[in-house]
Parts: C-alpha cells; structure tokens; sequence
C-alpha cells in the first residue's frame, strides 16, 4: 500500500510541476507577473518569495497553481485598466499562449519520456514478417492455455506447415479448419501438442490465445527523439478516434477517473520500472490532451475566449463568462460521477478475460491495458 501511495506521488508529480511550469514560464515570456507559483493545495509546508513570485511547496501533493497578477479577465465597469503587468492587460494571443502552454509542456515531457525509453530499449518491431512467431503472453481461457505453452517458446510447424514468422502463424490460424497440430521449441527441445476443434471457443473459432513476444530495434538518438513525438501524435489520435467512435456508434467512452487512475499506477509499479515510467509519459499526454478540450474552466475553455477576442476584438460579457463557467464545472462534475463509476465496474465487477497486449495481429502497436487477445 504504502510502496503504490509514494508511486501515485511519484507520477502526478512531474506532471503537475511540468504543467504548471509551462504556464509559468508563458507568463514570463509574455511579461505577466506571477504572485504565485505552487506545488500542491492546502496548508504552506515550505515557501520563499524571489522577486514578486511567492514559491510555495503545500501539504496535498495533487494538483498545483500560478497565479498571474490580476484577474483573467478585466471588469468593463472598473475604475482603472489593468496595469501593464496584469494578466489582463496583455494582447489576446499572449493570454493564448499562456493558457496553452501548460498542456504544451505535458505534450514535451511524454515525448521527451517516449524518446528516451525508445533510445534505452529500443522500437518495437511492427512488421510481423520480421517477429519470430515465439509467446509472449498466454491468455487464459484459451487453446494455448490447455497446451501449456509458455512464454518463450518458439512455434514452429502448424500441421506440418513450416512457420518462419508471426505472419505465417496468424494465416495458418486464420485458415484452420479441424483439428491442429503445433511443434514448437522450449529450450532447445522440440515438443508437440495437438488442439482439438472443440478447444477454440465459439466467438474466437481461429484464437490460439498468445500475445506477441516483442522484438525491439535499436535506434540513434535522432531517431529515438523524432519517434518520441511521434508517439505523441500516435497515442492523441487513438485517443481521440476512440472517443468519436463512442459518441458515432452510440457507445459509452471508456473514460478513466481517480479511482482508475491509482489503479494502474499500483499495477504499473508492480510490474516493471519500464512501464512505470512509460505510464508517466501516458498521463502526462492525457492531461495534456484533456486540458486543451474547450471544455469551460479548462485551458482549452479560456483559449476558446481568447481565439474569440482576436477574432471579435472584443471579450464574451461577464454574465455570459459566469455562465459558461458554471456549465464547465457542471460537465467536469458529470465527467469525474461517470468516470470514477466506469472505474468501480471495470475494476470490481468486470470479468477478467484475456491478457493486455501489445501488438495486434498485423503488428500494429495497440494500447497495453487494453484487453484482447491475439492469435
């Protein structure tokens, strides 16, 4: 328990400090004094002013703060305009760039992790031509499981077919009919083993149930740092494809809230130090990628007014700003009961079916919490 608390600290951390610098640093390029710039809520533990910011580190290690000198936005009734270091006294697009700019550094901090864990480890092979057909993972309830095949070892024939890679598998699979016969090899040894018909299961008539055993290519540094932002790219565009099919196919988003979230950072802990940072970088371009939603309240909200004055030359009435306001924390409301009540389901009454995976059958990357299986 303890050892997943300090891993829950351990993420939220750098994503939280990251964010918030990033707006700090907007402010400081655009000449928008910070009163305050804060680690944490609640009680001060630590501060020290330099200049005319106030540093504070606060007793709740989640979430954080700057605050801009002055308001966000400036009363049309006030007795004086702001003064020329107040937030709201700056041009619309450096108040745009301020409110982006949080997100943006998210953005930097997951592909600056993808491109090092890249760099370390390696990419991993996506064209199933080149992966050797070996386990990587058995799921249970299937084939493979009765076979007692396990992770490593290598298949080799399929009905006496010969299988020199993980395509030839996955066609031999696609095309069974009856009864087969695998030969594989364990540590040297060539076994065999014989899977009925009636051992594949109705809904999976062609799933062995095996994930791919990973094969990763080492990569220069450019390289590593060029697919580091492409990951980036890659993990918002699945994102957000998923999130339309939900709403075009009529089907509720899986969303994850708190609840879901301390739960795959206790998994990640447990598992290995790989995917344990590799989750960092993941949150980090979720909480990116979610504060840029035009959602009011959020990042992506205040940029949405700020567009609309460049545009109009003029900013949304008070009234209607409140309003707005009120409406973005009634959806975020509705966003965390939804969220945290998928996390409850998913994690207490969902059955457990097959082992995450990586890779799907034509070698494209895939999420790993994802549960599916592979043939």
């Amino acid at each position: 328990m303890l050892l997943s608390i300090v891993a829950v600290i351990v993420v939220l951390s750098p994503i939280v400090i990251i964010h918030e610098f990033g707006h700090y640093i907007a402010c400081r390029l655009t000449g928008i004094r910070v009163n305050e710039f804060s680690f944490g809520f609640g009680k001060i533990l630590w501060h020290k002013k330099v200049g005319d910011t106030d540093y504070q580190i606060r007793a709740i290690p989640f979430g954080g703060f700057v605050e801009p000198a002055g308001p966000m936005f400036h009363p049309e009734n006030a007795p004086e305009p702001p003064k020329p270091y107040e937030f709201a006294a700056k041009k619309w697009y450096a108040k745009f760039f301020m409110v982006v700019n949080g997100a943006l550094f998210n953005y930097v901090l997951a592909a600056l992790i993808f491109g090092v864990l890249i760099y370390i480890k390696g990419m991993p092979e996506t064209d199933p031509v080149k992966l050797p057909a070996a386990v990587g993972t058995v799921a249970k309830g299937y084939p493979a499981e009765k076979l007692d095949l396990q992770a490593g070892d290598i298949i080799r024939q399929i009905n006496g077919k010969a299988i020199a890679n993980w395509q030839d598998l996955t066609q031999a699979m696609a095309q069974r009919k009856g009864d087969i016969t695998l030969t594989y090899e364990r540590a040297g040894q060539t076994l065999t083993a014989t899977v009925k018909d009636g051992d594949f299961t109705e809904n999976a008539p062609t799933v062995l149930g095996i994930t791919v055993n990973p094969t990763y290519n080492q990569v220069p540094l450019w390289k590593a740092a060029g697919l580091g932002v492409y990951q980036c790219y890659y993990w918002t565009k699945f994102s957000l494809s998923s999130l339309g099919q939900s709403f075009t196919k009529k089907k509720a988003p899986e969303l994850a809230g708190p609840i879901g979230i301390v739960n795959i950072i206790h998994q990640s802990v447990h598992r290995s130090l790989f995917d344990f940072v590799f989750l960092i970088a993941m949150l980090s371009l979720a909480v990116g990628m979610f504060n840029l939603f035009p959602i009011p309240i959020l990042d992506g909200g205040y940029a949405l007014v700020y567009l609309w004055e460049g545009l109009t030359h003029k900013l949304p009435t008070e009234k209607m700003l409140n309003h707005a306001a009120n409406v973005g924390l009634f959806i975020l409301l509705l966003l965390v009961v939804y969220a945290s009540y998928s996390d409850i389901k998913r994690i207490f009454f969902a059955p457990k079916t097959a082992a995450a995976v990586t890779q799907t059958q034509d070698g494209k990357t895939k999420p790993a919490e994802a549960e599916y299986v592979q043939d």
